[in-house]
């Protein structure tokens, strides 16, 4: 039975693999870059396995943690706010203040937050979760050496929207972490983060924004599609929040 379940998983791992692969493959088919696309769609027959692998009980638990996501609240007058996050394959690991089914803070224009619940004062709203289920595995992004990610990180940040004080606690929290690899595969998420994680805030910002990392060891040969990253445009009411995870 046993053997007979990992055959299923191979096959049903394998035709999902080719059934998405296929359409970029007959594009790209005459690009130089096939190299790239070839490990694209190696990255998803690991994650198709693994995932199926763990559907079927013949895998480990992921144990993806997603570590220190963190919610800046810059409304351009004080005003209370309502924030629920939705935790749909993740189950909690901290926050602070108290979850208690959603945050109600009030909110200052230089971003100290007051829990309307005990009165206390923080810096931005923390949580960490776990996963429950496999993250797939970036099939774009960057590969950073050790010496260059203090640089890289301060530059992505910033033109992804961070500013000064912000980008510095990313990368105070992120940097020892990633630097005990020679090199580094950092990926920002998007679509995927937002999928599994949905934000609402009330009274609704004028602009959010989500800057997720997704990083791994790599080597550093190893190519992967460039990721495109889009600027963000700070106004009005800011809601910012960072966190990120490392893959296996």
């Amino acid at each position: 039975m046993k053997y007979a379940k990992i055959l299923l998983a191979m096959l049903l791992a394998l035709a999902m693999v080719f059934a998405l692969a296929m359409p970029a493959f007959a594009e790209e088919a005459e690009d130089d870059c096939s190299a790239t696309l070839w490990q694209r769609i190696w990255n998803q027959i690991v994650f198709y396995w693994n995932y199926i692998m763990w559907i079927l009980g013949l895998g480990p638990n992921p144990d993806i943690i997603f570590y220190k996501p963190v919610i800046y609240l810059y409304p351009e007058q004080p005003t209370e706010i309502a924030v629920t996050l939705q935790t749909h394959d993740a189950h909690f690991i901290e926050t602070i203040p108290e979850y208690n089914g959603g945050w109600r803070v009030l909110a200052q224009p230089d971003g100290v937050l007051t829990d309307l619940s005990d009165g206390e004062q923080y810096p931005y709203l923390f949580w960490e979760a776990k996963l429950e289920t496999p993250w797939p595995r970036p099939t774009e992004g960057f590969v950073v050496a050790r010496d260059d990610l203090a640089g890289f990180l301060e530059e992505k940040l910033r033109f992804l929207g961070l500013n000064d004080a912000e980008a510095g606690e990313f990368i105070e929290f992120w940097l020892p972490r990633l630097a005990v690899n020679a090199y580094t595969l950092i990926h920002f998420s998007g679509e995927e983060y937002e999928a599994r994680f949905p934000l609402e805030i009330t009274p609704a910002p004028d602009c959010l924004l989500r800057v997720f990392m997704v990083a791994r060891a790599a080597k550093g040969n190893e190519r992967i599609a460039s990721q495109a990253l889009v600027p963000f445009e700070r106004k009005g009411f800011m809601a910012i929040e960072w966190g990120g995870t490392i893959l296996g």
